[in-house]
């Protein structure tokens, strides 16, 4: 198996995640265009992508309502919610496995940092930019975001100045529900080593009139969003994401809700949780990824005009309801030409629910992409279309160097829609779990597979721990 590249944190930053956290709330704005929005993700959309299905977005009081799930908003996915042991970005095993969930603490400045407080909005983006009082705050400052509904700066933080690895700027809010930014941040220029954590942006009614994300990370490196909340209406955000890299190094995505971005019906095709165009080093742990419009997250290089994407890691998310037609699904994986997508990790994450597919495969310009470990549910339930599947391929050379096993795969339409010519492109799917079909097409990329009923504790309430000893050693919660 090819060895993942992790992001390393600093002293700063581990006492950081111990000292900073907030209760749930919502979203808004991202920064100024990027280098993606507009035809986002029109080439990850297959012919005739055109049906609609039923809108699963949940409603306004942020509940989940995955397709064929009945009313599935577990308390596993509060913000609140706090279960064992959470296990580190190594893969290795614990006594349970934090998938999604966390615990919210009152915002704190890490230890060895100069606190600023920040209580209006003409603050915020006068901190964010360096300027007038705040010109001479250096790497180690921490801005202490006070409780307050914040709008009007578009966007309301511009961060174009940054510390330094071993000390980094820090925004934290009091807390994570009590400090609303209803607008937009943007990380570009210097704006490098900078943890934003511990509050809500809220982009439901948010007016921009064009593409926008609610959080762009430009070509910078070492940014940390930790318990942040991105919330939306499911009307608002186009062709976009609610966090979208362009050549970011050293992102980490980190407990963290990712809700409602988009347009949720046909015009939503291109709106995304957390969309990633170009960037090394990227880590997606432990957040939950729900009801945004079209996929959960998308790997999307455009076939190199944004640039190449490597060393990925998205591993112990809840990924669910995501996608309102076909060809929208929990995480599509698209690299053609010289917009490579290479040594990507997705594991141990609950993968469930998702419109179209858990996974897709839509472009050839991959190596080095492991799935391992996930639990796959139900992908596919909001398609009436027979390509429908937990994991996907769009046509024949979409799929290459891709190892697919000790997965878990239950209440689908098929395990895989079809083969094609992916085996002779090095794809496999080996020694995985499967209560279901395996495929309407040709399965010569399909390996062993043990047909067993996992057990699940609770599909209804998205607990999907299984009680069947057979399957102990495959999915998210894998001994």
């Amino acid at each position: 198996m090819i060895a993942p590249k992790f992001v390393l944190s600093s002293p700063l930053l581990l006492a950081l995640l111990t000292a900073c956290g907030g209760p749930t709330s919502d979203t808004t704005g991202t920064a100024g265009g990027s280098s993606s929005a507009g035809d986002s993700s029109d080439s990850s959309t297959a012919p005739g992508a055109t049906e609609e299905g039923p809108i699963t977005a949940s409603p306004t009081d942020g509940g989940a309502t995955a397709p064929t799930t009945a009313d599935s908003d577990p308390g596993t996915t509060s913000t609140t919610s706090t279960t064992g042991t959470t296990a580190g970005t190594t893969g290795e095993e614990t006594d349970d496995i934090a998938i999604g969930e966390w615990t919210d603490l009152p915002g704190a400045c890490p230890d060895g940092t100069t606190r600023v407080d920040l209580t209006t909005v003409a603050e915020l983006g006068a901190a964010s930019r360096g300027e007038g009082e705040y010109a001479d705050d250096g790497p180690g400052t921490c801005y202490f975001i006070h409780d307050g509904d914040y709008a009007g700066e578009d966007p309301l933080l511009y961060v174009v100045r940054g510390g330094t690895a071993d000390a980094p700027i820090v925004f934290v809010g009091e807390s994570r529900d009590g400090v609303r930014l209803r607008g937009r941040v943007t990380f570009a220029e210097e704006g490098s080593h900078v943890v934003l954590t511990n509050m809500t942006f809220d982009i439901a009614g948010f007016d921009k009139g064009d593409a926008f994300n609610t959080a762009s990370v430009e070509a910078v490196e070492d940014i940390t969003i930790d318990h942040v909340t991105f919330t939306g209406d499911c009307k608002t955000g186009e062709d976009g994401g609610h966090i979208e890299s362009n050549h970011a190094e050293r992102l980490r995505i980190e407990a963290c809700l990712i809700e409602r971005y988009g347009r949720c019906g046909p015009e939503g095709h291109q709106d995304h949780g957390i969309y990633l165009a170009s960037g090394s080093d990227i880590t997606v742990v432990n957040n939950v990824i729900r009801d945004n419009a079209s996929r959960g997250i998308q790997l999307y290089t455009q076939g190199g005009e944004y640039g190449q994407l490597d060393g990925i890691v998205i591993e112990r998310n809840r990924i669910t309801g995501n996608g309102h037609a076909d060809y929208e699904d929990g995480i599509v994986i698209n690299g053609e030409g010289e917009g490579t997508i290479t040594d990507v990790v997705v594991r141990r994450n609950l993968i469930y629910g998702n419109y179209y597919a858990g996974v897709r495969f839509a472009g050839s310009a991959t190596d080095a992409i492991v799935i391992e470990r996930n639990t796959f549910h139900a992908n596919g339930a909001g398609s009436a279309a027979d390509a429908r599947s937990e994991i996907n391929l769009d046509d024949a050379g979409k799929a290459a160097n891709a190892t697919i096993t000790r997965n878990l795969f239950a209440g689908g339409h098929n395990l895989v829609n079809d083969c094609y010519d992916a085996a002779d492109m090095a794809f496999g799917i080996d020694d995985n779990v499967v209560d279901g079909p395996v495929t309407g097409g040709d399965a010569a990329c399909v390996g062993a597979v043990i047909a067993e009923d996992p057990q699940f504790a609770d599909t209804g309430a998205a607990d999907f721990h299984p009680a069947n000893p057979a399957v102990a050693a495959y999915g998210a919660y894998a001994d």
